[in-house]
């Protein structure tokens, strides 16, 4: 992939101009640099002519925080560079970013808040992973919230948001939005609150002639708990997606998640959905509010299209962070029913697991592994996803460390011609700052 093809981000340059020395914020910001050889046994995801290359890989992967009272800023983001050996593949530059910045103009009054999601995704998400599968894909977000305090226990809240989503190869994607909001949020207590929303997208397709522009309509109800070990939130009400040209589809919404942490050092989640949503608010509702420095660039599994689908989902989760264990589990499932390309509607489970492990001060071994399973129902297919993965790292000083990283990916599908198997050995040096 050449990276000067892609359209630069308005969330890069935000992101840089917090970093920049000299500037008037006072952001922190932590970097990680590494550096190595990475053997791969089949690098296009091919079934049946596979290409084994030992390649040169470097990328710096970076976090960006800010929290002032008039200023806040999360993000995070890697650029990730490989250099071939011979020219059966071209040398890729690939990056990502995610974050949020909020300035404040006037307290408890009027903040504007700008989003960015830059993701690597494919460009067929029924082919695999490959250098000639993928794509940038960049959604964009920034608008006012206005705050009205009516009572001390009675606030008014108004929303603008203008949406861009552009896809570097999937032009289909490429939208403007306008997206707006108006809340009324009630404290019924101080652990307890509703609230009335309405939201209103419109959403304006670059090409009208493979994509439909529509408007969104939601209106729900909120109820949220928080106590000291247990948080619960519950939306209700009714969603309708209304073609400018013809047809509508509506359905009720209802959105639910709670946690519990008996302790602590773990938690438990729980989250239940049944909504519309699309590829561009995905990616917006994405965005971690915690980041941290991601060690490699993943290339997602979104469908790159223009149609909005209705999704039913299940996710349960458990947590552990020691003083020298970290450990995290999942499982899921989920449901997708496209209004417009309704030949990618999926059923989708699976578990999802890693661990991080302090063997001693200078020696950190961590495992991940996860298992998914994509019935594609229209299309009788159904494919089966194994990746697990080990990384041992040693540190020799507090900012120098040296690591092995081990990587397996199976895929087994009913669609003949699309078994893909392949693993991944990554010798690495690298720096960090702090």
């Amino acid at each position: 992939m050449n990276w000067k093809n892609v359209r630069a981000p308005v969330g890069f340059a935000i992101a840089a101009l917090v970093a920049a020395p000299g500037t008037a914020l006072a952001a922190r910001v932590d970097y990680n640099i590494d550096l190595g050889v990475e053997k791969n046994d089949n690098v296009a995801f091919s079934s049946d002519d596979e290409i084994s290359q030992r390649y040169h890989r470097s990328g710096i992967g970076f976090t960006v925080t800010e929290n002032t009272s008039a200023f806040q800023v999360q993000a995070n983001g890697r650029v990730e560079y490989r250099k071939y050996e011979d020219n059966i593949f071209n040398n890729t530059t690939d990056g990502t970013l995610s974050g949020q910045a909020n300035w404040i103009a006037i307290p408890q009054r009027l903040f504007f808040t700008v989003e960015d999601s830059l993701s690597i995704q494919p460009v067929n998400a029924l082919t695999p992973d490959g250098p000639g599968n993928r794509q940038q894909v960049n959604v964009f977000s920034a608008g006012p919230t206005l705050l009205i305090n009516w009572s001390p226990s009675l606030q008014g809240q108004a929303e603008l948001r203008y949406i861009n989503s552009d896809a570097e190869i999937s032009d289909e994607f490429n939208s403007n939005r306008v997206a707006a909001a108006l809340r009324t949020i009630k404290e019924l207590s101080p652990t307890r609150r509703v609230s009335a929303n309405l939201q209103v997208q419109k959403v304006n397709f670059d090409d009208d002639i493979v994509a439909r522009d529509y408007d969104r309509y939601d209106i729900f109800g909120r109820y949220s708990h928080s106590l000291a070990h247990f948080d619960l939130g519950v939306d209700a009400g009714y969603s309708r997606i209304a073609y400018r040209r013809t047809g509508s589809r509506s359905d009720p919404l209802f959105r639910a998640d709670a946690t519990w942490s008996p302790t602590e050092r773990s938690h438990f989640t729980a989250a239940v959905s049944s909504q519309f949503s699309d590829t561009a608010t995905d990616a917006l509702t994405g965005i971690e509010p915690n980041p941290t420095i991601p060690d490699n660039v993943l290339a997602g599994d979104a469908v790159i299209n223009a149609s909005p689908f209705k999704v039913n989902s299940l996710d349960l989760g458990y947590g552990y962070a020691g003083t020298r264990l970290v450990f995290n589990a999942s499982a899921f499932t989920q449901s997708r029913d496209y209004t417009d390309s309704n030949e990618l509607d999926q059923d989708t489970h699976g578990v999802r697991a890693d661990l991080h492990w302090q063997l001693r001060q200078t020696l950190t071994l961590s495992l991940f592994g996860n298992n998914e399973t994509i019935d594609y129902t229209r299309l009788n297919r159904k494919d089966d996803t194994v990746r697990i993965g080990a990384t041992l790292r040693y540190h020799w000083t507090r900012k120098w460390s040296a690591a092995a990283q081990a990587e397996s990916y199976r895929r087994d599908s009913t669609d003949p011609g699309q078994d893909v198997r392949q693993n991944i050995l990554y010798l690495s040096v690298s720096y960090t700052n702090r």
